[in-house]
Formats: structure tokens, sequence, C-alpha cells
């Protein structure tokens, strides 16, 4: 069976006024990350293969956050594709993208931003969509099961939601700060 996880960014740091593009991670944004990198190793047992990410700072910190531990020695960046359409784009170009550079891979994560993330999460599961949340807090991830990893338009129909993890699941922010 085959896997994919979307995740959110992080909480990111608003007391910079830079570019929205630009912000980095909070506290909490980095507490969260260690949080759900420790909770999806917990559920998925190897690491995963491919990586479709926002090219936004806070996405892009996000990822190394959650998944640099996985790799140990090996270079995070060879399994990841950079994808623009995650931070100011279409659900058709996301799709175009996972077929294209996450077929063939057990277990994919999709890391980017509301309001993308939630529209995309229905387009890529038929099934459990009651466990879809209204707006994917951040960090939050929602874990997709297939019966084939490769990825069309039509086999997403088999697509089911086993879960949604959120950092709130886990610990309480104000303790975090």
């Amino acid at each position: 069976m085959a896997k994919i996880i979307a995740i959110r960014h992080a909480e990111s740091d608003w007391s910079s006024y830079g570019s929205d593009f630009d912000r980095s991670l909070n506290k909490i944004g980095y507490k969260s990350c260690e949080v759900i990198s420790q909770e999806l190793k917990k559920r998925i047992k190897k690491a995963p293969d491919k990586f479709l990410v926002s090219p936004a700072k806070r996405a892009q910190l996000t990822h190394q956050e959650i998944f640099s531990s996985w790799y140990n020695d090996y270079n995070l960046d060879k399994f990841t594709v950079i994808e623009n359409s995650l931070y100011s784009g279409s659900n058709k170009v996301v799709l175009e993208s996972i077929k294209d550079h996450l077929s063939g891979s057990d277990i994919s994560i999709i890391i980017g931003h509301n309001p993308i993330l939630n529209e995309l999460l229905y387009d890529i599961s038929k099934k459990g969509q009651n466990l879809i949340p209204l707006n994917l807090v951040t960090a939050g991830c929602v874990i997709i099961e297939y019966e084939s990893n490769k990825y069309d338009l039509t086999n997403f129909n088999d697509g089911l939601i086993l879960e949604y993890l959120y950092p709130g699941q886990f610990f309480l922010t104000q303790n975090t700060k």
C-alpha cells in the first residue's frame, strides 16, 4: 500500500516584517515539527521516498525540521522536488506534479500552504473525507493510503484518509511559549 502525507507548514514567525515568502518558523513551529516527526516515525516505519515541497522558507524549514533526522548522513534534498504551485498555484498543476514526481514512490510527502492543501485533499482522496479538517492547522498532516503508487487522476478515487495528526493532540501550545 502506498501513502501520501500532506503537511501544512509549521507556525511561522510574524515578528519580522519581511515578505510572506521569506518568513521563518517561530518557537512553537519548531516544537511542532519535532512532535510531528516523532509521531510520523511511530506510524510509518521507513523514510519517505519523495517530497514535493513549496519553495517558501517556512515550508522548506518544516521539511528540514521534520525529516532531516530520518536520513542521517544522506542528503534530504536529493529526494525533494520544489513545487512552486504549492505556494501560489492551482490544484491542477499540483496534481500533474504528483503524477510526474511521486508516482512509483511508496511513501510521499507534500508540504505546502492553505487553502491549496485543503482543496488538494479532496482531489486526492475519496474515502474518509470526513477526517479532512475545515482548516488544516499549521504542522497538521493528513495520511492517505492508496492501493497503487502509480498516481494518476483516476486512482486517487481509492485514496483513503487514515488519520489527521496535528500538534495540539500531543502538547499544549501555551506550555511552549
